[in-house]
């Protein structure tokens, strides 16, 4: 009770602590709000890469293996060795460069979020100064891959588990056996967040997707009438290049995307 005349006691409840954004928003802003540093480190790798893996798919088929079946689902099942040997070179070293491209995105986005961007080549150098570590992952991951692919699902749980491997590679330099451990603890108990995460780069790849195909379908539709073999391979391989330009603004994303969230779950784990 206040005593007579005296000022009324007010009592102030303190405002409650903003709720975090959740990790996708955060990165659509980021990535929105910094096309050219987020997206010029893949655009660099991907661009170059998919017109040269297009001109050597079109080679492959109209030149080395010009009786080969490019148009069937199942058209490694009667393919020689060699063209699949080729092909799956040519995927390996795909993945290997785009390991570097989503490393600079990487670097880009830690730099981003401290407030202090950095250069085109500062971004691309961590990544192909550890360009070694980065092909041993890419190999275990193109391994696992095609684990998964053969029937062993089982694999998924350890792709995703060493998610991260790649974030603590570039960012912290922890090598190639530090960084799949620290991957490993860093996901313990977060495993759904980050499949969540995942997903939400999956619905970015199928609408960039769906409007490039629009483009793409739109500039081919006067060639689509009763098409020859050479013009059917054309349009495969520039449906490579399309994946190509495809995958800048989807690795933009998902490198903003993950990197936030392992920075995020490092610093809950110190907390």
């Amino acid at each position: 009770m206040n005593p007579e005349g005296a000022p009324p006691v007010l009592v102030v409840t303190p405002p409650s602590a903003p709720r975090a954004q959740p990790t996708w928003r955060q990165a659509l802003r980021l990535v929105r709000s910094n096309l050219k540093a987020t997206m010029l480190p893949l655009a660099v790798i991907e661009l170059p890469l998919s017109i040269l893996g297009a001109a050597f798919y079109f080679y492959l088929y109209h030149d080395l293996y010009p009786a080969a079946d490019f148009e069937s689902f199942s058209r490694l099942d009667s393919s020689p060795s060699g063209l699949i040997l080729a092909l799956l070179l040519l995927m390996a070293v795909s993945m290997l460069f785009s390991l570097v491209g989503a490393g600079a995105t990487i670097v880009a986005v830690r730099n981003l979020l401290e407030g202090r961007p950095v250069r085109l080549a500062e971004s691309l150098d961590p990544a192909f100064t550890r360009m070694g570590g980065l092909l041993v992952l890419g190999a275990m991951f193109y391994l696992l891959l095609l684990a998964t692919a053969a029937g062993i699902v089982v694999v998924l749980y350890f792709i995703i588990r060493w998610g991260l491997a790649i974030h603590a590679l570039v960012l912290d330099g922890t090598g190639l056996g530090g960084s799949l451990k620290v991957s490993w603890r860093t996901l313990k108990g977060r495993m759904l967040r980050f499949i969540g995460v995942l997903l939400t780069g999956v619905l970015v790849a199928i609408l960039v997707f769906t409007v490039g195909t629009i483009v793409f379908a739109t500039f081919l539709a006067p060639f689509s009438a009763d098409p020859s073999r050479t013009t059917s391979l054309v349009a495969q391989s520039m449906g490579v290049i399309l994946f190509g330009f495809v995958s800048v603004p989807t690795g933009a994303y998902l490198a903003a995307a993950t990197t936030i969230f392992y920075i995020s779950a490092k610093e809950q784990s110190r907390a």
